[in-house]
């Protein structure tokens, strides 16, 4: 649920203790196929679904749009993981955006997944507060604390067989950010950082198992 951050904190950190395993660790040591793929909606990574035979599907922190064919594969459908509030933060890397914007909070939701970008039924979502001084990543890092929290919420209400309650979002802002371009980080960096070294390690001392 948190592969992203994961990732980097692996290849930051050398020790195991106290670490976050890089998801594909993870699922070797818990003997759960893995597949490396370019695009997840190609023939091949469909097929490797399919014969997976999966009730539900979660996306974390994933950067391609998942098509029709693959939506409809799981029994229950698809989950996602969104690192910011919705319906305000749809679109690409919400955790900059809030930043550059100078939001003084962001947020973290679960919703299900439609044919539309980060449309779909809401089912959770937190905000929390911006202290001064935080970077892109220790947002980021926050946002998968928080979202796999709330995942573990809504997979508790599946596991016993409940319908997780939808979030009314009619009343709500919408708004679309695209992938940040060239000019909007050169704006972002004349006042702020993307990450410091103490962000990483300050965030595996506040996760538990």
């Amino acid at each position: 649920m948190i592969q992203a951050l994961a990732y980097l904190i692996s290849l930051l950190i050398p020790y195991q203790k106290d670490r976050i395993l890089p998801a594909w660790s993870l699922a070797k040591e818990k003997q759960i196929p893995v597949h490396d793929c370019l695009s997840v909606n190609d023939a091949e990574s469909l097929q490797f679904i399919t014969d997976l035979q999966p009730d539900l599907i979660i996306s974390a922190y994933f950067n391609q749009i998942i098509k029709p064919p693959l939506i409809a594969l799981p029994k229950l459908g698809i989950l996602n993981v969104h690192p910011g509030w919705l319906p305000i933060y749809r679109g690409a890397m919400a955790y900059f955006w809030v930043l550059k914007n100078g939001h003084e909070s962001a947020g973290v939701s679960v919703h299900w997944i439609d044919e539309g970008i980060d449309t779909g039924a809401l089912v959770a979502r937190r905000s929390f507060v911006i202290k001064q001084g935080m970077t892109q990543q220790r947002v980021l890092s926050i946002t998968a604390i928080i979202g796999a929290r709330l995942l573990r919420r809504v997979g508790r209400k599946l596991l016993s067989d409940q319908e997780p309650e939808t979030i009314s979002v009619d009343q709500e802002q919408i708004s679309y950010y695209p992938l940040p371009g060239s000019d909007d980080f050169d704006d972002y960096f004349k006042t702020k950082r993307f990450f410091r070294i103490r962000d990483l390690v300050s965030t595996i001392l506040r996760i538990k198992y």
